[in-house]
């Protein structure tokens, strides 16, 4: 994947003039989430590299997504990757697309329509559809990534740059949930830093509307500093490291039983 376009961009000799570089950082930022972008294509490296050593009789496992088989989770991330192209495009055109038009229920057949495919036809659809994802974010105009957007039915208009980390997550928490560490794929400890970093931000940030009226959620996790969401009366400390707060704030993991019940994460 080439960088992606930056024309109509400063030069990088009159953008480090003082207040475009963060102070002492030597950072210079760009309306491009390059940071995000090479995240996800290393995954989408990983999801493939993993895909081509399955055979037939491993999509019929069942994943770590109760009623999800393997076939179901590979033909998801192709469809994911489908509904991310066409938001894009639609975006480079001036548009906004909703990630399935179809709505709901064609995301649910789409699903459904992987329980029998062959895994010569799903590793053919996952890497035809990454690499048509990849296109696009290459061909996308600094000025798409400026003030594009699609539209997902968890946070309804989103910017590129923050579609970028949504496809990111999906691959990295379906390579987990695919449940192939016997075959060489992931297990939950083997999430790489920059990606829990930005998870950990978006996961927190969206709590508020996710815990009971009455509690406020203390996360104090050791390995970084601690943080309260909520206003409630009751306090409740989960006192768990970064990686297992997380699979309990994403459902996969069930919690202690003195923790909330949570709204569903998105």
């Amino acid at each position: 994947m080439r960088p992606a376009q930056e024309t109509g961009l400063e030069s990088a000799d009159a953008a480090a003039t003082p207040g475009h570089v963060l102070s002492g950082s030597g950072y210079l930022p760009s309306v491009i989430p390059h940071d995000l972008l090479a995240g996800v294509v290393a995954a989408h490296r990983r999801l493939l590299d993993l895909a081509g050593g399955l055979h037939d009789d491993v999509l019929r496992r069942p994943s770590g997504l109760p009623g999800w088989s393997v076939a179901h989770l590979l033909t998801h991330l192709a469809r994911n990757a489908d509904g991310h192209r066409g938001m894009v495009e639609a975006a480079s055109c001036g548009e906004v697309r909703k990630q399935y038009p179809g709505g709901q229920q064609q995301r649910d057949d789409d699903i459904a329509a992987g329980q029998d495919v062959t895994v010569e036809a799903a590793r053919a659809e996952l890497t035809e559809a990454v690499a048509s994802l990849e296109r696009a974010w290459d061909a996308a105009h600094v000025d798409a990534w400026r003030t594009g957007r699609g539209w997902v039915s968890s946070y309804g208009d989103t910017s590129l740059a923050d579609l970028v980390f949504l496809r990111w997550r999906e691959v990295e928490i379906h390579l987990v949930d695919l449940d192939l560490a016997d075959l060489g794929g992931p297990s939950w400890t083997d999430l790489g830093r920059a990606y829990v970093e930005v998870e950990w931000a978006w996961t927190v940030r969206g709590l508020p509307a996710r815990l009971p009226a009455d509690v406020t959620l203390l996360l104090a996790p050791g390995d970084r500093p601690s943080t309260a969401v909520g206003r409630g009366d009751r306090l409740v400390v989960v006192d768990l490291p970064t990686l297992p707060a997380l699979a309990w704030l994403t459902g996969r993991e069930p919690g202690a039983p003195t923790w909330p019940d949570l709204g569903p994460w998105s």
